[in-house]
């Protein structure tokens, strides 16, 4: 099977990160496997000079993803037109924008994916944002709650759910387990709940003054903050970060999937999480992760003391995170993504 993945730049977000080791998976397995982003980048919430100074960026450099090992072909064109596009059997639209041109290519460049990762509400106007629904794509989604969610408000048809997966040979434990310490993911977007995160650490903090917080993240924060950032991490930094903290704490206020408590548990981190996205289906609150109310900054506080002092329920919540990241191992999730991909390469 010959597959496009179509990515609207190659930056470090979740959603980027999930194709990628699909891509790869698929490269592996002997599938002709290519990645394609564009020079002259999407507007989404970029001004027109801040798309011409990035548009320049791009000239100026790598084709590469700085961050990942990419193993199948990766190629930057200027548009996704079908003129830059291998042929294929299928291609697979990542964003809303993506979308429009994707649905706009030549029959020969692939079937027509798309792979909602969530409703992008405020990425774009809200009237393209839900024309791309009424449009003839094969779509995927990463969690039951989205899938649900967008046939409920639109109509669409959801023709498959395939999760997040985890790569084990990128997030394994890799150091000494911590005990007073806390870990946060940082991003300004208010969807990302980072002042909830930051309210509660400040918090926690007053009660436990030998408490060492670490906040990393890919945007710098504005203003003044009250805690070390470190900007822009690799994987082997935020490997040995889960991998050392107390605990992570996750207080996003909405995901489509919601893949750093998966990476935690993988690395041996307790989690302490909001019920987000797909959260509430692979997390089981005092099993596995401890799950607060969305908003709740005092829960958030009261179950992150808890895990920092209770020994026995971190290590419960440690050997059952290690079982639910196994479950979501790429090599078992992978095939699913590729037997969609089949699918809708077969369907009319």
């Amino acid at each position: 099977m010959k597959v496009t993945f179509v990515l609207p730049f190659v930056n470090l977000t979740g959603g980027v990160r999930v194709m990628l080791d699909y891509a790869n998976w698929l490269h592996d397995a002997g599938h002709g496997v290519t990645v394609v982003y564009p020079t002259w980048p999407y507007r989404f919430h970029w001004t027109h000079r801040q798309r011409w100074l990035e548009f320049r960026r791009q000239l100026s450099s790598e084709v590469r993803v700085p961050w990942a090992t990419v193993k199948c072909r990766l190629t930057r064109v200027p548009l996704i037109r079908s003129a830059f596009l291998p042929r294929a059997d299928v291609v697979v639209a990542t964003a809303w924008p993506i979308a429009h041109d994707v649905a706009r290519l030549h029959p020969s460049r692939g079937r027509k994916v798309h792979v909602v990762m969530h409703h992008e509400s405020g990425n774009g106007p809200e009237h393209r944002i839900q024309a791309v629904y009424r449009k003839p794509f094969h779509r995927i989604t990463l969690a039951r709650c989205v899938g649900d969610s967008l046939e409920q408000q639109f109509g669409c048809t959801i023709h498959d759910v395939v999760p997040a997966a985890v790569d084990p040979q990128r997030f394994f434990p890799d150091g000494p387990p911590g005990r007073d310490s806390v870990l946060m993911l940082y991003h300004p977007d208010p969807r990302k709940g980072g002042s909830d995160g930051l309210a509660a650490l400040q918090r926690l903090q007053a009660r436990m003054p030998r408490l060492a917080v670490r906040v990393m993240g890919t945007v710098r924060p504005h203003g003044t903050w009250p805690f070390p950032f470190e900007f822009h991490p690799d994987d082997a930094t935020v490997r040995r970060a889960y991998s050392t903290a107390g605990a992570l704490l996750y207080p996003s206020r909405y995901e489509g999937f919601g893949l750093p408590p998966l990476e935690a548990m993988a690395c041996g981190c307790p989690v302490v999480t909001t019920a987000v996205g797909a959260v509430e289906e692979y997390a089981c609150d005092r099993r596995n992760a401890l799950v607060v109310s969305v908003g709740d900054v005092d829960a958030m506080v009261d179950r992150l003391e808890e895990v920092l002092t209770d020994g026995r329920l971190r290590q419960r919540l440690v050997g059952e995170g290690k079982k639910t990241s196994d479950a979501f191992h790429v090599n078992r999730i992978a095939p699913l993504f590729a037997a969609a991909l089949e699918r809708a390469a077969m369907s009319r």
